[in-house]
């Protein structure tokens, strides 16, 4: 045996002698079994309070987690509340809304469906009922009366006040009246102007008339007094820019109310002396253009416009054929001479009207002679295109039907008079017969009635 394997030996030797001697120790010392017994049960009582902590900790975050899902649900919960509460609370706000617009609803149709009001005839007013219904329903005059007049009423302003009891009476909806009799206006009226007094029969041309410049004095806000006749004297009337200018200023300034803005139009009056050729200019105001239909047809066949007037009745005639008329140059000869104050004496002239301006409505009166007693039918268009016979070309020019007073019977002066009118909830045609107002459903009621008076509207067209 080697040197090596006997030095392994000696150590293996020497290693199993001091484990022996290391146990004996052990052994001999119960001291030393304690303290290992103890190492022991620190160790494994480490490992159980390592397990409860771990066991605790794990508890705790389970408790969080169900605290916080506990939370997060109530959050949840209160949140969809609120969502709900939300939600009625929109649907209520629906509801009232929903309610609120059935009202509109209802209140908008109301206020569409028409106010057909009549008039009592209460003594041969059927003249002045015609009249009546004919300007009420000119929407911004009615508008007028019934918004800004009461602010305006005062003791002087007598036919406007009796007019706008008339219109309160007429567009009222709560009242349910199927006509109204209209006895403080006439009686009124009676004292106002004498010609209207009684139960005697009237024309409904004097009473527009009649009304129209009355209404304007009571409602003018302009206080000139200056005289245009005056004022024209001292000016060149052979200049006609100057004279247009001169008029139009003093129109601004002197006529400033409802009727004037309504119903006022301008025109041209125009004279040329044929002993010196001197042209002189004037211009006026009108509110109704008056066309006698017999003069008409006779310068209609003067003028080659007709054939002849044979045969049954007078030949028809065209509006047109009025304003045709109404501008052309008349001679002015013999008892009908007119004063020159060039020749400073009477001359034989030409005289002329023509339509300088119109108004936004237009009032024609279709004059048939004393008593009415020409008869012949007129062809009146719902459009009228006046183009070719107003000179200022940037007012009104395109009118549209808008009222007809008809008349019936022998005479102006007797017979009946009805309204025909437009409606401006509804755009329909109605017939005022005095207390009685009914749907107008044929036109050939007013177009090929006798009619006596027209109203037309402007159309208001880009230029």
């Amino acid at each position: 045996m080697g040197i090596l394997g006997i030095c392994d030996s000696s150590k293996n030797a020497f290693m199993e002698e001091s484990q022996k001697q290391t146990s004996q120790r052990i052994n001999n010392n119960p001291n030393n079994n304690q303290n290992l017994q103890n190492t022991q049960y620190n160790i494994n009582n480490q490992g159980q309070i390592n397990t409860n902590v771990a066991e605790v900790t794990n508890g705790q975050k389970i408790d969080k987690l169900n605290q916080i899902q506990e939370n997060e649900q109530k959050n949840m919960e209160q949140k969809l509340n609120d969502i709900q509460n939300e939600l009625n609370q929109k649907q209520n706000e629906i509801k009232s809304l929903k309610a609120v617009n059935e009202k509109l609803k209802l209140d908008l149709e109301e206020k569409t469906i028409p106010i057909t009001v009549g008039l009592d005839n209460i003594g041969a007013t059927c003249y002045m009922n015609a009249t009546l219904q004919c300007l009420s329903n000119v929407p911004e005059l009615t508008d007028f009366f019934l918004q800004k007049f009461p602010s305006q009423m005062t003791n002087n302003k007598i036919m406007t006040t009796e007019y706008y009891k008339v219109i309160k009476e007429l567009w009222n909806r709560d009242n349910n009246k199927k006509s109204y009799a209209p006895n403080s206006f006439k009686e009124v009226l009676s004292k106002e102007n004498e010609l209207f007094a009684g139960v005697a029969a009237n024309d409904s041309k004097d009473l527009i008339n009649f009304l129209l410049e009355q209404f304007h004095k009571e409602l003018n806000v302009s206080k000139i007094n200056n005289n245009m006749n005056n004022i024209i004297s001292k000016n060149d009337q052979s200049n006609e820019a100057k004279m247009l200018s001169i008029f139009l200023s003093y129109m601004q300034e002197a006529y400033n109310s409802q009727i004037s803005a309504l119903f006022y139009g301008v025109q041209e009056n125009i004279t040329k002396c044929l002993n010196c050729n001197r042209l002189k200019y004037n211009f006026q105001i009108f509110s109704i253009l008056e066309f006698p239909l017999e003069q008409v047809n006779k310068y209609c066949f003067n003028n080659g416009l007709r054939m002849n007037f044979n045969g049954v009745g007078n030949p028809d005639i065209n509006l047109y054929e009025c304003f045709q008329y109404y501008n052309h140059y008349e001679s002015m000869v013999g008892e009908n001479q007119i004063h020159c104050d060039t020749c400073n004496r009477l001359t034989n002239a030409n005289y002329g009207t023509l339509l300088y301006s119109m108004p936004n409505y237009l009032i024609i009166n279709l004059n048939r002679g004393k008593g009415a007693t020409y008869k012949c039918n007129l062809i009146f268009p719902e459009i009228l295109n006046l183009l070719n016979y107003v000179n200022f070309k940037d007012g009104n020019i395109v009118f549209q039907l808008h009222s007809v007073i008809c008349h019936i019977g022998p005479s102006s002066m007797g017979g009946h008079f009805v309204a025909y009118c437009k409606h401006n909830l509804d755009n329909k045609w109605y017939k005022y017969n005095d207390s009685i107002v009914t749907l107008c459903e044929n036109k050939k009621e007013y177009l090929n009635g006798l009619p006596y008076i027209l109203f037309y509207q402007a159309i208001n067209i880009e230029k």
